[in-house]
Protein backbone atom coordinates (compact mmCIF):
# COMPACT_ATOMS: atom_id res chain seq x y z
CA UNK A 1 0.00 0.00 0.00
CA UNK A 2 1.98 3.35 -1.16
CA UNK A 3 2.00 6.75 0.91
CA UNK A 4 1.12 5.00 4.28
CA UNK A 5 1.98 7.81 5.47
CA UNK A 6 -0.24 10.19 3.73
CA UNK A 7 -3.50 8.49 4.74
CA UNK A 8 -5.95 9.99 6.91
CA UNK A 9 -8.89 7.51 6.15
CA UNK A 10 -8.73 3.92 5.85
CA UNK A 11 -11.13 1.03 5.13
CA UNK A 12 -10.66 -2.30 5.74
CA UNK A 13 -13.38 -4.94 4.43
CA UNK A 14 -11.52 -7.79 3.91
CA UNK A 15 -9.87 -10.03 6.82
CA UNK A 16 -7.41 -11.55 4.74
CA UNK A 17 -6.37 -7.88 3.42
CA UNK A 18 -5.99 -6.20 7.10
CA UNK A 19 -3.54 -9.01 7.36
CA UNK A 20 -1.34 -8.30 4.48
CA UNK A 21 -1.46 -5.02 5.47
CA UNK A 22 -0.34 -5.22 8.64
CA UNK A 23 2.14 -7.52 8.58
CA UNK A 24 4.24 -7.69 10.56
CA UNK A 25 1.62 -5.52 13.11
CA UNK A 26 3.93 -2.74 13.53
CA UNK A 27 3.67 -2.06 10.13
CA UNK A 28 0.58 0.49 11.29
CA UNK A 29 2.83 2.71 12.77
CA UNK A 30 3.85 4.21 9.18
CA UNK A 31 -0.11 5.29 9.22
CA UNK A 32 1.42 8.55 11.11
CA UNK A 33 -1.00 10.80 10.01
CA UNK A 34 -4.33 8.33 10.36
CA UNK A 35 -7.09 9.63 11.92
CA UNK A 36 -10.03 7.46 11.23
CA UNK A 37 -9.87 3.45 11.03
CA UNK A 38 -12.67 1.33 9.94
CA UNK A 39 -12.59 -2.55 10.59
CA UNK A 40 -15.31 -3.90 8.47
CA UNK A 41 -16.04 -8.01 9.04
CA UNK A 42 -12.87 -8.08 10.43
CA UNK A 43 -11.76 -11.94 12.52
CA UNK A 44 -10.84 -10.53 15.97
CA UNK A 45 -7.39 -12.37 15.73
CA UNK A 46 -6.37 -9.75 12.96
CA UNK A 47 -7.66 -6.96 14.86
CA UNK A 48 -6.36 -8.19 17.96
CA UNK A 49 -2.38 -8.22 16.49
CA UNK A 50 -2.57 -4.83 15.64
CA UNK A 51 -4.58 -3.58 18.70
CA UNK A 52 -1.63 -2.92 20.95
CA UNK A 53 0.15 -0.31 18.32
CA UNK A 54 -3.10 1.92 17.44
CA UNK A 55 -2.76 3.85 20.78
CA UNK A 56 0.97 4.81 19.33
CA UNK A 57 -0.91 6.68 16.27
CA UNK A 58 -1.33 10.31 17.77
CA UNK A 59 -4.01 12.08 15.28
CA UNK A 60 -6.26 8.48 15.65
CA UNK A 61 -9.58 10.16 16.95
CA UNK A 62 -12.56 7.55 14.85
CA UNK A 63 -12.41 3.94 15.52
CA UNK A 64 -15.23 1.57 13.84
CA UNK A 65 -15.25 -1.90 14.76
CA UNK A 66 -17.29 -4.34 12.77
CA UNK A 67 -16.44 -8.28 14.26
CA UNK A 68 -17.17 -11.29 12.69
CA UNK A 69 -18.65 -14.48 14.50
CA UNK A 70 -16.11 -16.18 16.58
CA UNK A 71 -15.26 -14.30 19.23
CA UNK A 72 -15.44 -15.24 22.94
CA UNK A 73 -15.46 -13.01 26.22
CA UNK A 74 -12.26 -12.79 27.11
CA UNK A 75 -11.13 -11.47 23.30
CA UNK A 76 -14.26 -8.82 23.29
CA UNK A 77 -13.60 -7.83 27.23
CA UNK A 78 -9.79 -7.14 25.77
CA UNK A 79 -11.10 -4.80 23.06
CA UNK A 80 -13.31 -3.10 25.10
CA UNK A 81 -10.36 -2.35 27.08
CA UNK A 82 -7.78 -1.42 24.99
CA UNK A 83 -10.60 0.99 23.41
CA UNK A 84 -10.35 2.86 26.48
CA UNK A 85 -6.16 3.05 26.23
CA UNK A 86 -6.69 5.04 22.99
CA UNK A 87 -5.19 8.83 24.17
CA UNK A 88 -7.05 10.73 21.12
CA UNK A 89 -10.20 8.35 20.62
CA UNK A 90 -13.66 10.66 20.66
CA UNK A 91 -15.51 8.58 18.40
CA UNK A 92 -16.06 4.73 18.63
CA UNK A 93 -18.75 2.23 16.66
CA UNK A 94 -18.39 -1.01 18.00
CA UNK A 95 -20.57 -4.24 16.74
CA UNK A 96 -20.64 -7.56 17.05
CA UNK A 97 -22.94 -10.51 16.66
CA UNK A 98 -26.15 -10.34 18.26
CA UNK A 99 -27.22 -13.88 19.86
CA UNK A 100 -30.57 -15.57 20.41
CA UNK A 101 -32.60 -14.11 23.11
CA UNK A 102 -31.82 -17.17 25.43
CA UNK A 103 -27.92 -16.85 25.02
CA UNK A 104 -25.75 -15.31 27.83
CA UNK A 105 -24.62 -12.16 26.92
CA UNK A 106 -21.02 -11.65 27.07
CA UNK A 107 -19.21 -10.61 30.61
CA UNK A 108 -17.51 -7.79 30.51
CA UNK A 109 -14.85 -6.65 33.20
CA UNK A 110 -13.60 -3.76 32.18
CA UNK A 111 -9.51 -5.13 33.77
CA UNK A 112 -8.27 -1.24 33.56
CA UNK A 113 -9.87 1.15 35.28
CA UNK A 114 -8.51 3.86 32.96
CA UNK A 115 -10.97 6.51 31.91
CA UNK A 116 -11.34 7.41 28.10
CA UNK A 117 -11.75 10.45 26.03
CA UNK A 118 -14.54 9.06 23.90
CA UNK A 119 -17.14 11.57 23.11
CA UNK A 120 -19.42 9.74 20.91
CA UNK A 121 -19.88 5.31 21.88
CA UNK A 122 -21.90 3.57 19.84
CA UNK A 123 -22.35 -0.24 21.29
CA UNK A 124 -25.02 -2.71 18.52
CA UNK A 125 -24.52 -6.31 20.46
CA UNK A 126 -25.86 -7.52 23.01
CA UNK A 127 -24.29 -5.37 26.00
CA UNK A 128 -24.65 -6.97 29.77
CA UNK A 129 -26.50 -4.31 32.65
CA UNK A 130 -24.06 -5.81 34.93
CA UNK A 131 -21.33 -3.81 32.98
CA UNK A 132 -23.21 -0.47 32.23
CA UNK A 133 -21.88 1.85 35.18
CA UNK A 134 -18.77 0.52 34.83
CA UNK A 135 -18.66 1.37 31.48
CA UNK A 136 -20.26 4.94 32.04
CA UNK A 137 -17.82 5.24 34.62
CA UNK A 138 -15.08 4.95 32.39
CA UNK A 139 -16.01 7.48 29.79
CA UNK A 140 -16.18 11.08 31.79
CA UNK A 141 -16.39 13.13 28.81
CA UNK A 142 -18.95 10.81 26.90
CA UNK A 143 -21.35 12.95 25.69
CA UNK A 144 -23.76 10.92 23.05
CA UNK A 145 -24.61 6.82 23.65
CA UNK A 146 -26.52 4.09 21.69
CA UNK A 147 -26.47 1.05 22.51
CA UNK A 148 -29.00 -1.22 20.69
CA UNK A 149 -29.37 -4.49 22.75
CA UNK A 150 -28.95 -3.98 26.59
CA UNK A 151 -29.07 -7.05 28.42
CA UNK A 152 -30.46 -8.26 31.89
CA UNK A 153 -28.10 -11.26 32.73
CA UNK A 154 -29.44 -14.20 34.74
CA UNK A 155 -26.32 -14.06 37.31
CA UNK A 156 -26.26 -11.42 39.82
CA UNK A 157 -22.50 -10.73 39.27
CA UNK A 158 -21.42 -8.52 42.05
CA UNK A 159 -21.19 -4.53 41.11
CA UNK A 160 -17.27 -3.23 41.21
CA UNK A 161 -17.86 -0.51 44.03
CA UNK A 162 -16.90 3.38 42.06
CA UNK A 163 -16.50 6.40 43.31
CA UNK A 164 -18.74 9.17 42.29
CA UNK A 165 -18.50 10.79 38.25
CA UNK A 166 -20.90 13.30 36.96
CA UNK A 167 -21.42 13.13 33.20
CA UNK A 168 -21.85 16.59 32.46
CA UNK A 169 -21.41 16.46 28.87
CA UNK A 170 -23.20 13.58 28.17
CA UNK A 171 -26.88 14.84 26.41
CA UNK A 172 -27.88 12.31 24.07
CA UNK A 173 -28.82 8.97 25.42
CA UNK A 174 -30.54 5.67 23.35
CA UNK A 175 -30.97 2.58 24.60
CA UNK A 176 -33.20 -0.57 23.79
CA UNK A 177 -34.16 -2.62 26.59
CA UNK A 178 -34.28 -6.51 26.78
CA UNK A 179 -35.89 -7.62 29.85
CA UNK A 180 -33.87 -4.94 32.25
CA UNK A 181 -34.54 -4.35 35.77
CA UNK A 182 -36.43 -0.58 35.69
CA UNK A 183 -35.67 -0.59 39.49
CA UNK A 184 -31.80 -0.77 39.10
CA UNK A 185 -32.00 1.07 35.48
CA UNK A 186 -33.40 3.76 37.83
CA UNK A 187 -30.51 3.87 40.26
CA UNK A 188 -28.43 4.36 36.91
CA UNK A 189 -30.44 7.81 35.51
CA UNK A 190 -29.87 8.97 39.02
CA UNK A 191 -26.36 9.12 39.37
CA UNK A 192 -25.62 9.78 35.36
CA UNK A 193 -28.11 11.88 33.69
CA UNK A 194 -28.71 14.78 35.41
CA UNK A 195 -27.50 16.70 32.12
CA UNK A 196 -28.92 14.50 29.16
CA UNK A 197 -31.20 16.32 27.06
CA UNK A 198 -32.69 13.51 24.73
CA UNK A 199 -33.54 10.36 26.16
CA UNK A 200 -34.69 7.44 23.37
CA UNK A 201 -35.90 4.53 25.13
CA UNK A 202 -37.19 1.46 23.52
CA UNK A 203 -39.12 -1.12 26.19
CA UNK A 204 -40.93 -4.30 26.23
CA UNK A 205 -42.93 -6.70 28.95
CA UNK A 206 -42.30 -4.30 31.79
CA UNK A 207 -44.88 -2.44 33.12
CA UNK A 208 -42.62 -0.28 35.66
CA UNK A 209 -41.16 1.01 32.54
CA UNK A 210 -45.00 2.73 31.81
CA UNK A 211 -45.00 4.35 35.42
CA UNK A 212 -45.82 8.18 34.45
CA UNK A 213 -45.80 9.36 37.82
CA UNK A 214 -42.46 7.50 38.71
CA UNK A 215 -40.80 8.84 35.46
CA UNK A 216 -42.32 12.49 36.62
CA UNK A 217 -40.74 12.76 39.97
CA UNK A 218 -37.45 11.16 38.48
CA UNK A 219 -37.52 13.85 35.52
CA UNK A 220 -38.45 16.54 37.91
CA UNK A 221 -35.94 15.69 40.48
CA UNK A 222 -32.79 14.27 38.55
CA UNK A 223 -33.32 15.08 34.48
CA UNK A 224 -33.70 18.81 34.63
CA UNK A 225 -32.19 19.26 31.51
CA UNK A 226 -34.25 17.24 29.76
CA UNK A 227 -36.12 18.41 26.33
CA UNK A 228 -36.86 15.04 24.33
CA UNK A 229 -38.48 12.04 25.85
CA UNK A 230 -38.95 9.30 23.10
CA UNK A 231 -40.14 5.85 24.10
CA UNK A 232 -41.51 2.64 21.79
CA UNK A 233 -42.43 0.08 24.56
CA UNK A 234 -44.45 -2.76 23.76
CA UNK A 235 -46.26 -5.35 25.71
CA UNK A 236 -49.03 -8.17 26.21
CA UNK A 237 -52.31 -6.84 27.16
CA UNK A 238 -54.65 -10.12 27.05
CA UNK A 239 -57.36 -9.75 29.59
CA UNK A 240 -55.75 -6.67 31.38
CA UNK A 241 -56.89 -4.10 28.64
CA UNK A 242 -58.48 -1.97 30.84
CA UNK A 243 -55.75 -1.58 33.43
CA UNK A 244 -53.55 -1.23 30.14
CA UNK A 245 -55.54 1.90 28.88
CA UNK A 246 -55.47 3.43 32.78
CA UNK A 247 -52.01 3.03 32.99
CA UNK A 248 -50.64 4.66 29.78
CA UNK A 249 -53.43 7.55 30.03
CA UNK A 250 -51.65 8.98 32.84
CA UNK A 251 -49.28 10.23 29.90
CA UNK A 252 -51.73 12.54 29.19
CA UNK A 253 -51.52 14.59 32.22
CA UNK A 254 -50.47 18.42 32.70
CA UNK A 255 -46.85 17.75 33.03
CA UNK A 256 -46.34 15.63 29.67
CA UNK A 257 -48.27 18.13 27.66
CA UNK A 258 -46.80 21.04 29.15
CA UNK A 259 -43.28 19.69 27.83
CA UNK A 260 -45.34 19.33 24.58
CA UNK A 261 -44.34 15.23 25.02
CA UNK A 262 -46.97 13.53 23.31
CA UNK A 263 -48.17 9.75 23.41
CA UNK A 264 -50.11 7.44 21.63
CA UNK A 265 -51.24 3.69 21.19
CA UNK A 266 -51.81 0.90 19.09
CA UNK A 267 -52.91 -2.73 19.02
CA UNK A 268 -52.02 -5.36 17.13
CA UNK A 269 -54.58 -6.44 15.12
CA UNK A 270 -52.99 -10.09 13.99
CA UNK A 271 -52.90 -10.86 17.78
CA UNK A 272 -56.52 -9.45 18.35
CA UNK A 273 -55.66 -6.72 20.50
CA UNK A 274 -53.64 -8.79 22.81
CA UNK A 275 -50.35 -6.95 22.14
CA UNK A 276 -50.37 -2.96 22.45
CA UNK A 277 -47.58 -0.37 21.76
CA UNK A 278 -46.67 3.34 23.44
CA UNK A 279 -44.79 5.84 21.80
CA UNK A 280 -44.01 8.90 21.28
CA UNK A 281 -45.46 11.23 18.81
CA UNK A 282 -42.99 13.88 16.94
CA UNK A 283 -40.84 13.85 19.97
CA UNK A 284 -38.06 15.76 18.00
CA UNK A 285 -40.08 18.38 16.73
Amino acid sequence: LPNRNQIKVLRLSNPFTTDLIFSPPRTILNFVHLEKLIFDKVQIKYFTKVFCHLKELSKLHSLTISLAAGYNQQSLDRIFSNIFHLPKLKYCKIEYEIKRLGDEPVQLYFTHRDSSPIECLIINGRFPFNGFQNLLWRLPKLQYLSINCLVQSYYNLEQEKLTHIELKYLKYVSLKFDFINFHKFEKVMKKFFHHVQMLRLTTGYNEKCLNAKRWQQLIMSYMLYLRIFDINHQDYIGKKKFTYHHIINQFNSSFWMEKNWFFTHQHDRKKQSTSGILYSTAPYR
